[in-house]
């Protein structure tokens, strides 16, 4: 089994970057590719322990999302 690198974008991490319990925090998140937002304005803030799931139809943006949280897609 091959091993892939995914070199992460955009994504940092700091231990104290929320003392409130938040595990992942963003305020106004956008991604736009060429004409299309794909993200736009999302505020989201989830805490730890706390399971979260995003639904929505194809091309909705959840993805995206998620590889802008996980520093793999850089915001725009």
């Amino acid at each position: 089994m091959r091993k892939r690198s995914v070199k992460r974008v955009g994504a940092t991490h700091d231990e104290d970057a929320s003392h409130d319990g938040s595990a992942i925090v963003t305020q106004q998140l956008r991604k736009e590719f060429d004409d299309l937002v794909a993200v736009d304005d999302l505020d989201l803030t989830i805490g730890k322990g706390t399971l979260y799931g995003m639904i929505g139809p194809n091309g909705s943006g959840k993805t995206t999302t998620i590889k802008m949280l996980v520093g793999l897609l850089k915001p725009s």
